[in-house]
């Protein structure tokens, strides 16, 4: 999977969900800093997959290089999902919902943040807008060479 801005950067950049957490009232309240995190999208690089799903990254400007958290979340129907993994059958309903990556290492904050995006960021005009930032991450993966991505713009 690669970056959403390393093929689309205007659009990106634009349309980027974020959520910002203000200063703690409560000292012994846990959970992340205050500050704006930003939900960036990943995609499949493979143009003959059609997964139909993302990852999601949160970042911070605060901390750049740290991800807060990993998520992979899928914008179809759980029937679409239950018919491509019909050996489990839990797993269209955590890609629906969005779920915590189990191959990506997670933060203190991990959870926290799965719960504000399945709660807060994860809606129908958000979910809309994963379908299309994948559509134009597609077409614009089609119009180059195959193996010619510039990696060094990932960052």
């Amino acid at each position: 999977m690669i970056p959403f801005h390393t093929l689309c950067p205007e659009i990106a950049q634009r349309e980027v969900r974020c959520l910002h957490i203000g200063p703690k009232q409560d000292v012994d309240k846990l959970g992340p800093p205050p500050g704006e995190y930003a939900f960036m999208e990943f995609y499949c690089e493979d143009i003959f997959c059609d997964c139909r799903r993302g990852l999601i990254e949160v970042i911070s400007k605060e901390q750049p290089g740290k991800v807060f958290a990993c998520m992979n979340v899928g914008w179809e129907s759980e029937a679409f999902y239950r018919k491509r993994l019909e050996w489990d059958p839990d797993a269209a309903r955590g890609l629906v919902r969005g779920e915590l990556d189990p191959l990506n290492e997670q933060s203190e904050f991990a959870e926290f943040f799965l719960e504000a995006f399945q709660d807060l960021v994860l809606d129908t005009p958000y979910r809309l807008r994963l379908r299309r930032h994948h559509r134009q991450f597609r077409e614009e993966l089609a119009k180059r060479p195959p193996g010619h991505l510039d990696l060094k713009s990932v960052q």
